[in-house]
């Protein structure tokens, strides 16, 4: 009974550690940015525009349109709409 006990003590909070890590890093990119590489492609999968540096993305839930706030260039805002958007860390 205490293996199993133990046992489940240890999933739980080996789940909890990457569930903290994921929240963490989601509050450090929702306040600061990431290091991104940033690439917008037409529909037709030609590259459009490339952005890297520090950035922030927002995306709308509604519509097919996505918010990159540069850092890195004066906090630049750029809205896409209608595009293929691939976003990387660095």
């Amino acid at each position: 009974m205490k293996k199993l006990l133990l046992g489940i003590v240890i999933l739980g909070s080996l789940g909890s550690c990457a569930r903290w890590e994921d929240s963490r890093k989601d509050w450090k990119s929702d306040t600061s940015g990431l290091k991104r590489i940033v690439r917008v492609y037409t529909l037709d999968g030609k590259v459009l525009k490339e952005y890297k540096g520090m950035i922030r993305v927002r995306d709308s839930n509604k519509s097919g349109r996505i918010s990159l706030n540069l850092i890195n260039e004066n906090n630049r805002r750029v809205t896409i709409d209608n595009a293929i958007v691939i976003t990387e860390e660095e």
